[in-house]
């Protein structure tokens, strides 16, 4: 009985420190955004005019400072025909909620730095009870796509009064371009286009019509500003796109079209009739004629017979016009097949595809190519489903500190996603080319994959290029296929030989790419920057990696005594490397700021609140199938603790797994050289239970030089 009392009291002690530590972490972000807030704004260079003197010298003089006039959104069409002064911004918002004290301060300052933009707009949040900031809307760079399919502007933008002037001629087109009729300003206001435009959208519109926002982008460079910081508190009762939000809407082909469809395949002949039935019956009724190339880099004998009686059994029907078998003895090199296939189609639009790729409904070839035919388009990817679930494969490529990651993977696709991430069309600085397509032309421009990637990154390098050249990628979110890769698919990091494989051609990818490091326009980095994280969520954690302590290490030489290896103990390493590695990208070399590790860990079917957790750290030696530990000396770490809610969301069955990220900076010299594997150590503070578990994950300490 007392035991029991004990227990209970101890489970109660520890519930309410771990709930007192969980609500202090869930709230870094309102702490954040109102320390933000008190910054003062960052000032901007006045634009410099020269006049010339009589003797013809070159004068400089500043120009005056704009004066910024907050405008609400249903007086905007009172001011589109005032003729004030031009050096005026008119600084447009919504009348449910309220600017940050700051707000046209920040715009000024921006049009002041930023002479080359017209318009810009900004992030948003909600004002919660008791004045707590919540739901922080951390937009994308401009994205015309997504414009098109859902005013993601939301509560306010700003521009020059000049252009908003100058911009009226492109009112019909605003309205066409929106799905609405053509009529007088005033029955926009009044009854809205269509019953669900308003007049900002209609405005915003006009104004990026001006600024040949929806054409390819020179470079780099974009045509509309965006400031990647919350200047709005939205009313919790206020819709963030106005009523026009992501949609699955049908579009039109600008012309009739032909499209090859490429697809890899190698001893998958039932796999690959699955994919090719599939493609046949959803493609009726669309009036796209194509062809079908397989390129097969070593089947054997009996499958070689078996694609050859599939491609030549297939109906041709549905606009399928020829199927091509290809077969050739060759190393796996995904890059190299694909610009084969390309080599040997006829299509204007190339359509490269993985063969466990099954098509679910029809619309989705016409809906990727109305996309692919529009002149800034580049890639255009699909998101893609595990078969017999609701769970998502892909929704888009982003691009953070480490790389490209899937983002939302394995999130029920029931559910809408960060302000419908995994809705309607966005643009996203990259697709997967389990299914992606592009035009004939722009793949030719880019001289096709990269044949140095032979395995992984090469579709990532493929729409790297294409954003680097000034195309705007889109995902399809409005449509999905099926993708019968695994759930429960092996990590590439559990075999060393792939680990390694794999680090070098992220590291080639992030190397061709070196200025795209930790840059993502359609990815706000106030967004979680991590690599396997499938929630898109605000930063959980506002404290900046570099300013965490050094954890003090802990040597045991005969490992920890009374601990048992048990898989009920999860632990995902998402991150294992150096510090200058993870702070200044792939062409750091050094390691003097140390080491880091972060990632997450919990015990499957008890209560998370009663653990205490360390990470563990033990020499290995490597070996052709692996690695093996050298000894029995354990190393053991106090991690800092990290809030994890995308956790929580994936394991709602599970019991306080809020709190079960782990982060930790390992000082140089603090352990001898050598190769580490990772660890973690569970310790049940209402009784004698531990818990360990090791993952593939190796980290690499380097001597001293």
């Amino acid at each position: 009985m007392f035991k029991k009392l004990a227990k209970a009291a101890l489970v109660k002690k520890s519930t309410t420190k771990y709930n007192r530590l969980l609500a202090a972490k869930s709230s870094a972000y309102d702490r954040w955004q109102k320390e933000v807030e008190k910054e003062p704004p960052v000032s901007g260079e006045a634009p410099i005019q020269y006049e010339t003197a009589a003797n013809g010298e070159l004068i400089p003089h500043k120009l005056p400072e704009p004066e910024v006039k907050v405008v609400p959104y249903g007086k905007i069409w009172d001011v589109q025909d005032d003729r004030g002064d031009e050096n005026t911004v008119y600084l447009f918002v919504s009348p449910k909620g309220k600017l940050v004290k700051k707000a046209a301060e920040v715009v000024k300052q921006y049009f002041i730095a930023h002479p080359e933009h017209n318009v810009v707009y900004g992030d948003e949040d909600e004002s919660g009870k008791g004045g707590k900031y919540i739901h922080p809307y951390f937009k994308p760079d401009w994205s015309p796509d997504s414009y098109l399919n859902a005013f993601y502007i939301g509560s306010f933008f700003a521009c020059r009064s000049g252009v908003m002037h100058d911009s009226a001629p492109e009112y019909d087109n605003a309205v066409k371009m929106l799905g609405g009729t053509s009529g007088k300003r005033g029955s926009v206001e009044q009854a809205g286009l269509e019953a669900s435009l308003l007049s900002a959208d209609v405005m915003f519109c006009m104004l990026a019509i001006h600024e040949h926002a929806f054409g390819k982008r020179t470079g780099l460079d974009f045509p509309i500003g965006h400031i990647r910081e919350v200047l709005f508190h939205r009313d919790p009762e206020q819709d963030v796109f106005y009523g026009r939000s992501f949609h699955s809407s049908r579009h039109m082909l600008l012309k009739p079209a032909t499209v090859s469809i490429i697809i890899p395949s190698r001893d998958h002949p039932e796999i690959l009739k699955q994919c090719l039935d599939s493609i046949i019956s959803t493609t009726a009724g669309d009036d796209i004629r194509y062809d079908i190339v397989i390129i097969d880099n070593g089947s054997s004998a009996a499958n070689r017979v078996k694609y050859g009686v599939y491609a030549s059994r297939a109906e041709r029907k549905n606009g399928l016009v020829k199927i091509n078998y290809i077969y050739k003895l060759q190393d796996f090199n995904f890059s190299s097949m694909c610009n084969q296939g390309a080599r040997n189609s006829m299509g204007e639009f190339l359509l490269f595809m993985n063969d466990d790729i099954e098509c679910a409904r029809e619309g989705w070839l016409r809906e990727m190519l109305s996309q692919a035919q529009l002149k800034h388009v580049g890639v255009v990817g699909a998101k893609l489903i595990y078969p017999d679930s609701d769970l998502i494969q892909h929704a888009g490529i982003a691009n953070v500190r480490r790389g490209p990651v899937h983002k939302l993977q394995k999130m029920h696709d029931g559910k809408n996603h960060y302000f419908g991430y995994n809705r309607g069309i966005h643009n996203t600085i990259g697709s997967t080319a389990a299914c992606l397509m592009i035009s004939r032309k722009k793949f030719n421009d880019i001289g096709g994959f990269c044949e140095d990637l032979k395995v992984a990154f090469n579709d990532v390098d493929f729409c790297y290029q294409m954003h680097e050249r000034g195309y705007y990628n889109v995902c399809c979110n409005h449509i999905y296929l099926y993708h019968h890769e695994s759930l429960t698919r092996g990590l590439d990091n559990l075999d060393p030989k792939k680990m390694e494989r794999l680090a070098r051609e992220g590291d080639l990818l992030m190397t061709r790419h070196s200025h795209l490091y930790n840059e993502d326009p359609f990815y706000s980095p106030h967004l979680t920057e991590d690599e396997t994280i499938s929630a898109i969520i605000p930063r959980e954690d506002y404290t900046p990696v570099e300013d965490l302590p050094y954890a003090s290490v802990s040597i045991h030489e005969k490992g920890i005594r009374g601990a048992r290896e048990d898989q009920c103990l999860r632990v995902g390493c998402e991150y294992n490397g150096t510090m200058d590695n993870w702070l200044y990208g792939v062409t750091a070399t050094g390691c003097e700021e140390g080491y880091y590790l972060k990632g997450y860990s919990f015990v499957i079917g008890s209560d998370n609140a009663i653990f205490e957790k360390k990470l563990l750290l033990r020499l290995v030696a490597r070996n052709e199938d692996g690695a093996g530990p050298v000894g029995e000396k354990v190393y053991s770490f106090d991690p800092y603790i990290w809030y994890r809610p995308d956790i929580r969301v994936r394991l709602g069955d599970q019991v306080n797994v809020d709190l079960t990220g782990y982060k930790l900076r390992i000082e140089k010299g603090a352990l001898p050289p050598g190769y580490y594997q990772i660890g973690m150590l569970a310790i049940d503070k209402t009784s004698r239970l531990k818990l360990i578990n090791w993952v593939p994950n190796i980290l690499k300490i380097r001597g001293s030089r």
